[in-house]
């Protein structure tokens, strides 16, 4: 399966008004890098040449070549999707928008995140697991145009989410054996459908 780390910045959060600032991306393997981390950034190719890279990887086709993998991915995708609508890049009907959320799949650490935080939303972003700042910080970087920092913060944020993801993943694939293990192990008058879940 073709993973992808995702994520943007923007100015706020309404795709009405304010600019993506950047949409980073890398190819991933069962959770690990193993492309170059790419940063598409509007101060240096526009907003609509951002959104038409990252349209172009079929990020908002609705099949499995491009998955992404980050955190509050349905803020990313509205957003991208809003701007690929604006600048004709890609036109959605509620029929087609349904099908897209229905069928495109997405890894979405936010979920995670709330269980982590004793399933708290308020508090459940990637900052409160890590040493780093919100990135709220960023649109006030963008305006005195402190643009390293900026590739600075997101590198680092792809670091800290990737760095749950693979913890995550150790934890509940750990979870998952030790189910099924024990659904092995029931008696077949307990199982559902044979597979392994007992009957409710």
């Amino acid at each position: 399966m073709p993973e992808w780390y995702l994520d943007i910045e923007t100015e706020g959060t309404d795709p009405q008004q304010d600019k993506i600032l950047t949409i980073q991306y890398q190819a991933l393997d069962e959770g690990r890098p193993t492309g170059k981390f790419q940063i598409l950034a509007e101060w240096e190719w526009g907003e609509k040449q951002i959104v038409r890279s990252i349209v172009d990887k079929g990020l908002l086709d609705p099949t499995w070549d491009f998955v992404p993998v980050g955190n509050r991915l349905k803020f990313d995708l509205t957003f991208i999707m809003q701007k690929a609508e604006k600048y004709d890049l890609r036109k959605f009907t509620v029929d087609s928008l349904r099908y897209y959320w229905f069928t495109k799949p997405l890894v979405d650490l936010a979920s995670v995140l709330v269980l982590m935080n004793k399933g708290r939303f308020e508090g459940s972003s990637v900052s409160a697991f890590a040493d780093k700042p919100s990135g709220s910080i960023v649109p006030g970087l963008y305006r005195e145009a402190r643009y390293a920092e900026i590739i600075a913060y997101v590198t680092r944020e792809k670091d800290e989410v990737l760095r749950v993801l693979t913890e995550v993943r150790g934890v509940l694939e750990a979870l998952g054996a030790g189910r099924q293990e024990a659904g092995r192990e029931l008696p077949p008058s307990a199982r559902k459908d044979g597979g392994g879940r007992p009957s409710s």
